[in-house]
C-alpha cells in the first residue's frame, strides 16, 4: 500500500513538473508587444528608458515568463556604473538586474555620445579587417554580444554568440586589429535552451 502511494506520488510530482503554468500559456497569448508593456509597467521606474536597450528578449520555459532588457554591447568604464541588463519576470522566478561597473547606487543605462562613436570605431575596424568578420548595417546578429573596454591606446574587446567566443585589440590610433583568438564552444546541434523566444504577433 505504502509503495503504491509513493508511486502515484512520483508520478502526480513529475505530471506536475512537465505540465506549463495556465498563467505562462494565457500570457503567451497576448503577444511580445504587450508582455513588454506590461514588464515595462511591472518594474515601475521612472528613471528606466526602454528604448536605451536595445535586445529586447521575450522568452518563456513551464516555470517563468521573463522580459530581458539587455545591451547588444556593452563598453566598459572606471567611470562609470549602471544596469546593462534588466530582466522583469512576469510569471515565475527570473526577475533582477545585471551591473557594469562597480558602486553601490548604479543608475539605468543611457547611450552617451562617447560610447556611441567607440562601438562605432570598433565596427569600422571590424569591417576593414578580413580576420574577424563582418557587421552588416552596424548591429551586432541576433545572440551575439560584445564588451569594449577602453585601455586608452587601444581597445579590448570580446564577442560571445552560442557558438564562438572572440577577443581582439583594437587600436585607438589606427583602427588596426590585433591579438585576435578566438574559441568554439562544444555544442550539440540539437542542444536545446529550456525557454522559447516568443517573437511574434
Amino acid at each position: 500500500m505504502l509503495k503504491s502511494l509513493v508511486i502515484l506520488s512520483l508520478c502526480l510530482l513529475c505530471h506536475a513538473m512537465s505540465a506549463s503554468d495556465p498563467r505562462i500559456d494565457s500570457l503567451k497569448k497576448l503577444g511580445r508587444e504587450k508582455l513588454i508593456d506590461l514588464a515595462i509597467r511591472k518594474l515601475n521606474e521612472p528613471a528606466f528608458d526602454p528604448d536605451q536597450y536595445d535586445r529586447i528578449i521575450v522568452k518563456a520555459s513551464k516555470e517563468s515568463l521573463v522580459v530581458e532588457f539587455r545591451l547588444a554591447v556593452v563598453v566598459k568604464s572606471k567611470r562609470r556604473c549602471y544596469y546593462d541588463a534588466v530582466f522583469v519576470a512576469l510569471a515565475g522566478q527570473g526577475g533582477g538586474r545585471s551591473i557594469e561597473g562597480d558602486c553601490d547606487e548604479p543608475e539605468y543605462y543611457r547611450r552617451s555620445f562617447a560610447d556611441q562613436k567607440k562601438i562605432l570605431f570598433v565596427f569600422n575596424a571590424i569591417n576593414k579587417s578580413d580576420e574577424i568578420g563582418h557587421i552588416t548595417d552596424n548591429t551586432l546578429p541576433s545572440g551575439t554580444s560584445m564588451e569594449i573596454t577602453d585601455h586608452g591606446t587601444y581597445y579590448e574587446v570580446v564577442t560571445d554568440s552560442w557558438s564562438t567566443h572572440s577577443s581582439f585589440k583594437v587600436s585607438t590610433l589606427t583602427g588596426r586589429i590585433s591579438d585576435a583568438t578566438h574559441k568554439h564552444y562544444a555544442r550539440r546541434h540539437d542542444e536545446k535552451d529550456e525557454f522559447e523566444v516568443i517573437q511574434f504577433p
